[in-house]
C-alpha cells in the first residue's frame, strides 16, 4: 500500500507541470516499476519456500495496486488533456489576436505617414511580407499544441496569406481619407481574424 500511495503522489505531483504525453510515460514506468517490485518480492518468497497462500497474497496485492494505478491514471490523464485543452483555446485566442494587432498597427501606420502614391511598389512588398511574417508567427506558435493527435497549426490555410493581404492593399488604396481607411483596416482585420481563429476552433475542438 505504501508503493502504492507513493507513485499515486508522484503521478499526481507531475501532472501539474507536465504535458499529457510526459504524464502518460512517466505513469506507464510507474506501473512497471510496480510490477518488479511486486514479481521480485513474489520469486524471492517462492525460492524461500514460504506458503502458496502468501504467494497468492503477493499477487492479489499485486493486481489491488494495479487497478488503483490505473484508476488514478486514468483521472491524471484526463485531468492532464483537459488543461492541455485550455492551454491550446489561449494559445490560439492570444496568436491571432496577436497576429491582429500588429496588422492593424503597421498598416494604419503606413497610411498614417507615408506617401502610398508615390511608393506603391515597396508598400505593396511590404505588406505581403508582413502578412506572410505574421501568419508564419502564428504558425510556429499553434504548433507546440496537439489535441486527438491533430497538430493545431496544419488546421491554419496559408490562402490565409493572400486574402488578407489583397484587401489590406485594396484599403490602402481606395483613395478615401486616411481615418476611413484606418476604420476599414481595423474591421477587415477584425472580421477575418475572428473568422479564421472559429474555423481552428471548430475543426479542433468540434470534430
Amino acid at each position: 500500500m505504501n508503493d502504492f500511495q507513493t507513485i499515486n503522489d508522484i503521478v499526481n505531483e507531475s501532472v501539474r507541470n507536465s504535458s499529457y504525453a510526459t504524464v502518460a510515460i512517466s505513469s506507464g514506468v510507474f506501473i512497471c516499476y510496480t510490477l518488479i517490485i511486486k514479481l521480485v518480492d513474489y520469486f524471492k518468497a517462492k525460492q524461500n519456500n514460504k506458503p502458496l497462500v502468501e504467494m497468492a497474497n503477493a499477487i492479489r496485492e499485486i493486481t489491488s495496486n494495479i487497478v488503483k494505478l490505473n484508476s488514478v491514471l486514468d483521472k491524471t490523464l484526463k485531468e492532464a488533456e483537459r488543461k492541455e485543452v485550455r492551454q491550446c483555446e489561449s494559445a490560439i485566442q492570444m496568436g491571432f489576436n496577436g497576429m491582429a494587432f500588429r496588422l492593424i498597427q503597421q498598416v494604419s501606420n503606413t497610411i498614417a505617414h507615408n506617401n502610398i502614391n508615390e511608393g506603391k511598389e515597396l508598400i505593396t512588398d511590404n505588406i505581403h511580407k508582413l502578412v506572410n511574417s505574421e501568419y508564419y508567427k502564428l504558425y510556429s506558435a499553434l504548433s507546440a499544441y496537439e489535441i486527438n493527435e491533430v497538430n493545431v497549426a496544419t488546421k491554419l490555410n496559408d490562402e490565409w496569406i493572400k486574402e488578407i493581404a489583397d484587401n489590406l492593399i485594396a484599403i490602402v488604396y481606395n483613395g478615401q481619407d486616411a481615418m476611413s481607411r484606418i476604420a476599414q483596416v481595423n474591421n477587415r482585420v477584425s472580421i477575418f481574424i475572428n473568422e479564421y481563429s472559429t474555423i481552428i476552433n471548430n475543426k479542433i475542438f468540434n470534430t
